[in-house]
Formats: C-alpha cells, structure tokens, sequence
C-alpha cells in the first residue's frame, strides 16, 4: 500500500469533525470501513494519527505535524488543478481566512475593484499554512489572526495591516450557571469542560492556555475539534464551553459573555504579497476589512454591552 491524496483527504475529514462516525457519515463509507482505512494509513505512516476516546478523536503530536503537511498538501494539489489550462481565461486572484465573515465583505470588493479577475476563497483553521501560501504566491490576499505574545513576524515580500483588536469572549451553554452574568472571570471556568482546537500555527489555543496558566488552572479538554457547527451543538447541549469571537452570535441554547479585564486578545490582520496583483488595492480593501469588522460589531449585542461598559466606540 502507497500513500496516496485520498489518504491525506480522509485524514483531513477525521480532524475536522474530530470523530470517525461523522467523518464516515460526511464521506460517506460505514464507520467500521473508515476505522479500518485509518488503521491501515497510520501503519502506513508508522504511528498514530489521532488519540481515540470514547468523545471522539484528537490528533496526537506526531498527528499534529501529519495534519500541518496534509492540509498544505491538499491545497497545492488543488491550486494545480485550479490552474488547469482548459479552465476560464483570465487572471485568479486568491483569497484566504480563517472563520470570519469579514472575509465575505473582502471578497465581495475585490471582486468590484478587480472585474477582469476571478476571485477564490480559502478558509483554514491552521492559519500559518494561509500565511505561507500568500509568501509562495499560491493566495495573494488573507485575512489571518494573531495574539499578544504571538505576534505575527511577516516576511520581507508581504505587506500587512491591522483590521481591527478585540477581547476575546466566552461561550457558554445558555442554562449555565454563569451565563446571566455581564461577565465572568476566567478562573471560575477552571472546572468546566473545554471545545479547543489544535494550534492554528499563530498562536491559538496557546495564548489562552497562557492566561488560563496566569488564572492558576490548565483547561480540561473534554473535546478537540476546529469544526463551528459541532462546537456550536456542544455548548448548546451543555456538554461545554468554549472561548469565541467577540463577535460571535449567541442563541437560545448558547450565551457569549465577556471575560472581566478582558484578559485574552486577539488581532485580525490583513496580509498580501507586495509583488502580487492586490497591492494597489491593499489600502481600499484594509479599509474595507475593518469597516465590515465595525458594522459587524455595531450589530453584536455582547460586543456592544462589552463597549458601552468599557466606555468604548
């Protein structure tokens, strides 16, 4: 048996939905097939992928630097079919995110400002992996992450700005205990269940495994996965809580709620390639990032209960 790209792509579908049984359901192959089929991969590999556990799978730290390779091996692989020779003429310009609907603003006014070109997106939880694809010339324009103490050293080729900073939150299931308060402090969360996801390359969950450190726990784990929609049921179900944007949208079932003295940050920057086709526009659309992140926030009932209170605009 030779490793092969659909090897790599059942891996990939593994992590993301931190389970076999969703993975199987999403690929759609009988959960007993897969365990096999990921059996067979990591012996391929020699080692072990993902820890098992009776909530699902976590990669493991060999796992973790499969996945970092794996995913960057998807995306060439797909940039070389995207580049077929019998595919619409004309110039492709590239766009890359983590999870943030700022990016739907971005791309929608590059596609205004640049009309002969034809506009991608890419979204990825592992966000150095969008930061080095934008220095290899594979994206031209991303909208990334980083965090106090994990600031983001861009290479000489790029250009970046800074879209917005913001506090980040924390979501609780809506029937929590503390989920009525204006705030909680992090140290209260030292006994509940976590959703963390594995690194994103920038410096998350590390910053927050930092300030939990500074609160005197370390987060219990109950589940590791970067998929919004299960992390979203979870916490719905009471199963756990998770640390959010602070401009994600509560619920019925689930409450975001602010950290009193705002104790973990984050910053959204706005990266491109300098030699690259975006570069003049880099200012308009660095405009455009932040205006959407601001007429976002304006509309987010915890962010804006979190301003007033700051004395913030």
């Amino acid at each position: 048996m030779q490793l092969e790209l659909r090897h790599l792509r059942v891996l990939r579908t593994i992590a993301d939905q931190g389970s076999v049984t969703r993975a199987a359901a999403s690929l759609g192959v009988s959960q007993p097939a897969l365990t096999a089929q990921l059996r067979r991969i990591e012996q391929l590999l020699g080692g072990a992928v993902f820890a098992r556990g009776h909530r699902g799978v976590r990669p493991t730290a060999y796992g973790e630097y499969v996945l970092s390779r794996t995913r960057a091996i998807i995306a060439n692989v797909d940039d070389l079919l995207a580049a077929r020779p019998d595919r619409e003429a004309g110039p492709v310009v590239g766009v890359g995110s983590f999870e943030n609907p700022v990016v739907v603003t971005l791309v929608d006014s590059l596609a205004r400002v640049m009309p002969e070109a034809r506009v991608t997106l890419q979204t990825e939880h592992f966000v150095r992996v969008l930061v080095d694809m934008v220095v290899n010339g594979r994206l031209d324009l991303a909208l990334v992450a980083d965090y106090p103490g994990h600031e983001l050293r861009v290479d000489a080729s790029l250009g970046f700005g800074v879209v917005a900073m913001e506090p980040v939150f924390i979501a609780l299931p809506a029937a929590h205990r503390l989920a009525a308060l204006p705030e909680v402090d992090l140290a209260d969360l030292a006994g509940e269940a976590w959703v963390l996801p594995p690194s994103d390359g920038m410096g998350w969950p590390e910053h927050l495994l930092d300030r939990c450190g500074q609160a005197g726990f370390a987060p219990r784990t109950g589940y590791q996965l970067v998929e919004a929609g299960v992390r979203r049921e979870l916490i719905g179900a009471g199963l756990a809580i998770s640390a959010c944007q602070a401009l994600y949208e509560p619920d019925e079932h689930v409450a975001v709620v602010p950290l009193r003295g705002d104790p973990v940050w984050m910053r959204h920057v706005l990266v491109w390639r300098k030699s690259g086709p975006v570069a003049r526009h880099a200012a308009a659309m660095l405009e455009v990032a932040a205006a959407a992140h601001r007429a976002l926030a304006a509309r987010s009932r915890p962010f804006t209960a979190w301003a007033e209170r700051r004395g913030r605009t």
